[in-house]
């Protein structure tokens, strides 16, 4: 549970070290933005959500930074300043040869901290793709040593009607391009009002999802309920018990099939952005706790 009484401080976004764009497997350019500590002592890559980019996370880096960490965030291809059609994958697995990527250039940038690990943190269509990837021992990467699971989209808190289903099914396999709305919220993301206002000003996030990607993505949900027990690190689950956009029972399922060491917590009242919510003080204060117990024992 997140601490209701004194509103823990807020460190507020910092401006990358870098930014800088690299390509994917399949020669897909990606954009990141590095931000190197100045007494770097271990790594973390920061994966984002849905129609989501990588710069809505400086906040979050500054606190990863001030703890030592070298963090890189990235956008997936059809996000932000990715190149690719907007909200369209034609296999999830491109999205785990976009977080190995990622990956090399952040062991570029790193000197020698990634030796003491890489944690992941990864917020909603960020945590499936981690847990994909954690999931299948052909594409675990080594580096990742911990996961922090923000909201992870591992099913639809709203109700997919039948006809929408039935044509997102048919439309993969006929015109997979074909773009939807993604019925996305934005009063659903956060109470924060002054986030709200960013986010529906922030032309880099968008609001459709291909037909393509939506069956790729329900197979990546049964992929991961099926295959939890593979999950081999220390994970830490962030899951706002309000969540009006991924269904938090779900991520209980999936965490009830770890047998890895996890520590799951849900946050009492908060909607699904649990890093930009109003009380994200506290939630940034159980990062700090889980980076402290693993990557910087006392």
């Amino acid at each position: 549970m997140v601490a209701a009484e004194a509103p823990a401080p807020l460190p507020g976004p910092i401006d990358p070290t870098e930014t800088f764009r690299f390509a994917s497997k399949d020669g897909t350019e990606l954009y990141g933005e590095a931000f190197i500590a100045g007494d770097p002592r271990a790594a973390a890559i920061v994966v984002h959500g849905y129609g989501d980019h990588a710069g809505r996370y400086r906040e979050l880096a500054h606190v990863l930074t001030d703890l030592g960490l070298t963090t890189l965030a990235y956008d997936t291809r059809g996000h932000g300043r990715a190149a690719g059609q907007r909200g369209h994958v034609r296999r999830f697995s491109e999205y785990l040869d976009d977080l190995d990527a990622a990956l090399a250039q952040l062991a570029k940038r790193a000197a020698g901290a990634d030796k003491n690990g890489v944690l992941a943190i990864a917020h909603s269509h960020g945590g499936l793709v981690v847990l994909r990837a954690l999931t299948d021992p052909g594409r675990t990467p080594a580096a990742i040593t911990a996961a922090i699971l923000s909201s992870p989209f591992l099913g639809i808190a709203a109700r997919v009607s039948p006809a929408k289903a039935v044509i997102g099914r048919i439309a993969s396999r006929l015109s997979p391009r074909l773009s939807l709305p993604s019925g996305i919220v934005i009063d659903h993301l956060t109470h924060d009002p002054q986030k709200r206002a960013e986010r529906r000003g922030d032309s880099l996030c968008h609001d459709v999802a291909s037909a393509r990607w939506y069956t790729e993505m329900l197979a990546a949900h049964a992929y991961v309920r099926e295959h939890a027990a593979r999950v081999s690190i220390p994970t830490a689950w962030l899951v706002a018990s309000s969540d009006l956009i991924v269904d938090p029972a779900c991520s209980r399922q999936v965490y009830r099939g770890l047998r890895a060491p996890a520590e799951y917590h849900e946050l009492s009242g908060l909607y699904h952005e649990v890093m930009n919510e109003t009380d994200r003080g506290a939630v940034f204060g159980l990062i700090k706790a889980f980076i402290q117990q693993k990557f910087l024992p006392q």
